[in-house]
């Protein structure tokens, strides 16, 4: 888990900081790949999440859960807190993926410079993801939050965040 965090810190922060002339994002991914293998340390019901990312659309562990980093960071960047409590209420290990656990306040810092969509394309395209996977990530995002008992009301606001389809 602490290595998916530092790999997710890293993308993140260098996407976000870096002037454009001195990134050179194949090297980033090539280097991200290297370091991590695709045996993504996720805990807790997250764990389940990630892998019916994996299965659903054929991402890896390591896309899977730095993509739902990245929507679930906007979410607790935008939503009132009690709304974001309800969802890492009712899922074991949210937090942790958020950079919540033990060595990740890098992550964590990152995660919460994901402050709109543009930062979620970004961050999705450092994992090698095409900025229309947002839109793949969603639905099963929320339909694995509702069967974990999340209310209607903050499913709608993630609805509404994320610009996701019923």
């Amino acid at each position: 888990m602490r290595t998916i965090l530092v790999i997710l810190t890293a993308t993140i922060l260098t996407s976000l900081y870096s002037p454009a002339y001195a990134f050179d994002m194949g090297k980033l991914k090539e280097s991200a790949s290297n370091a991590v293998d695709d045996g993504v340390m996720v805990t807790g019901d997250a764990k389940k999440l990630v892998e019916s990312l994996t299965g659903d659309l054929g991402v890896s562990p390591k896309q899977a859960a730095g993509g739902t980093a990245a929507m679930l960071a906007l979410a607790k960047n935008q939503l009132p807190a009690d709304q974001f409590s309800g969802i890492t209420d009712k899922v074991p290990g949210i937090s942790e993926l958020l950079g919540g656990g033990e060595g990740g306040g890098l992550a964590a810092s990152a995660l919460s410079q994901v402050s709109n969509m543009d930062s979620v394309l970004k961050a999705f395209s450092s994992l090698g993801l095409s900025p229309d996977m947002v839109a793949q990530f969603a639905p099963t995002i929320l339909k694995f939050l509702g069967n974990e008992g999340v209310g209607t009301n903050i499913l709608g606001s993630l609805q509404g965040l994320w610009g996701a389809a019923g």
